[in-house]
C-alpha cells in the first residue's frame, strides 16, 4: 500500500510541474509575441517618417528649382501614391526680401486620423528681387558697352 500511495503523490507531483511550466511558457510566449509586434510597428513608423522626410526634401528640392509654383498649396496628393500628401506654406520672413517656406508631407492610410506629418522649413529669398538685380546688371553691362 505505501507504494501506490509514495507512487500517487510522484505522478500528481509531476502534472502540477507539467501544468506550472506550460503556463509559464505561455506567458513567456505571449510577453515575446507583445515584443515582436512592438518591434514591427516601430520598424513601419520609422519607414514610414523617413520617407516623409525624403518626399519633403524632394518637394522643397522642386520648388526652388521651379518645377513646382512658388505658390501656397495644400493637400496636393503625390502623383506616385494617394496615401501621401504635401502642402507648401509661404510666410514673411525675417527680412524684407525673404521669405519662409514650409512644406509638410502627410502620410493618409484610410480615413483616419493622419499617420505621418512632417514639415520642413527653408527660408528663400525673394525670386523677384533676384530677377530685378539681374535686369538691373544687364542694363548697367549694356550701358557700359555703348
Amino acid at each position: 500500500m505505501r507504494a501506490d500511495q509514495s507512487s500517487c503523490k510522484s505522478s500528481s507531483r509531476t502534472w502540477v510541474e507539467a501544468i506550472i511550466s506550460l503556463a509559464i511558457f505561455v506567458s513567456a510566449f505571449a510577453a515575446f509575441s507583445q515584443l515582436f509586434t512592438l518591434g514591427s510597428r516601430a520598424a513601419v513608423q520609422a519607414a514610414l517618417q523617413t520617407q516623409a522626410a525624403v518626399r519633403a526634401e524632394a518637394k522643397m528640392a522642386e520648388v526652388v528649382a521651379g518645377v513646382e509654383l512658388f505658390e501656397a498649396a495644400a493637400e496636393m496628393p503625390f502623383e506616385d501614391d494617394a496615401n501621401w500628401s504635401w502642402g507648401l506654406e509661404i510666410n514673411p520672413g525675417p527680412h524684407a526680401d525673404v521669405f519662409e517656406m514650409v512644406v509638410t508631407v502627410v502620410y493618409q492610410n484610410g480615413s483616419g486620423p493622419p499617420g505621418i506629418t512632417f514639415s520642413l522649413v527653408r527660408f528663400r529669398r525673394d525670386p523677384q528681387v533676384i530677377l530685378d538685380e539681374a535686369a538691373e546688371a544687364a542694363a548697367a553691362a549694356e550701358e557700359d558697352d555703348s
